[in-house]
């Protein structure tokens, strides 16, 4: 899927609206087995709520100003604009955010990401965003730009931050703050998948329907000739959450973007709005300078 492409992206402007619309509304990179809809996570006034938001994004700039700076740490920011969402929305009350549960020896074992009500209904969700790749089209290989941060110890680290509130000692810590015993479990995963051109079909436990784009160890395999209208942009890892959107003066030739070594690479497209949009993504990986086999064009 190239939710890049989605029409919501064409009606929203400010950044961090656009972020917290991702955030809402992408694709499940993975199944955790208790993904929160996102229809429960927008409800019925999400959309008209994103478009007035974007109209007037100062309240959320306020808010993230307050909680800022964010030192490269996407995760703390994504959670810090979900947390906007959950204290603003009209179904929704943050309960409590980064929730600590120590020991009984005091120790601290883990943080719960998130206590909400949803329609009144008491969750503990965690999140994740992640950006995974692989270059022999496996899911077992997928890993990020540091090839230490792998899907399945993530995987195995989520699932266990799930478990945590049903613990004793995460039922402990709910009776201390008088936080609801009885309280059901959900995920919130987004990021993107990116595999070599021609992979059709995501293996288990990644969501086929998962915001996906191209891995490219060598630019020589990726066919510029067929982009001649398209110019490039090296994304900070603070923006990764949604789709770019950015003025020309900020974008790279085709020429210019082939210098990086790696980094995640938005492929862009000149739109009505005057503004470049991310049509592509891609993972640029660092050259494996042991192999002298050269790579077929790919696109």
């Amino acid at each position: 899927m190239n939710y890049s492409l989605d029409a919501l992206w064409w009606k929203l402007t400010d950044s961090a609206v656009r972020d917290l619309a991702s955030l809402l509304t992408a694709p499940a990179l993975w199944h955790s087995s208790k993904e929160l809809p996102v229809q429960d996570l927008l409800g019925n006034r999400g959309f008209r709520l994103l478009l007035a938001l974007d109209q007037h994004p100062q309240p959320l700039h306020q808010y993230l100003s307050v909680h800022a700076p964010f030192g490269k740490r996407l995760g703390l920011y994504a959670e810090k604009l979900l947390a906007f969402w959950f204290d603003h929305a009209p179904h929704t009350e943050l309960l409590a955010h980064n929730l600590p549960v120590p020991a009984a020896d005091r120790q601290t074992v883990g943080a719960a990401d998130f206590i909400v009500l949803l329609n009144g209904t008491p969750y503990h969700i965690e999140l994740a965003c992640k950006y995974y790749g692989s270059p022999d089209h496996s899911t077992d290989g997928l890993c990020g730009l540091n090839r230490q941060d792998r899907l399945r110890d993530k995987a195995a680290k989520l699932h266990r931050q799930m478990m945590l509130l049903q613990s004793a000692d995460g039922l402990r810590a709910l009776k201390q703050h008088d936080l609801p015993a009885r309280i059901q479990t959900a995920s919130i995963i987004r990021g993107m998948a990116f595999f070599t051109d021609g992979i059709t079909a995501f293996e288990p436990p990644l969501n086929p329907y998962a915001w996906r784009g191209l891995y490219l160890p060598d630019w020589q395999q990726y066919r510029f000739a067929a982009q001649p209208h398209a110019r490039y942009c090296v994304l900070d890892r603070m923006a990764y959450l949604s789709p770019a959107r950015i003025p020309e003066s900020e974008t790279l030739s085709a020429e210019a973007v082939q210098q990086i070594d790696s980094g995640l690479v938005a492929v862009l497209a000149q739109r009505p709005d005057g503004y470049w949009h991310e049509i592509q993504r891609l993972m640029k990986t660092e050259t494996d300078a042991s192999s002298h086999q050269t790579p077929s064009p790919i696109f």
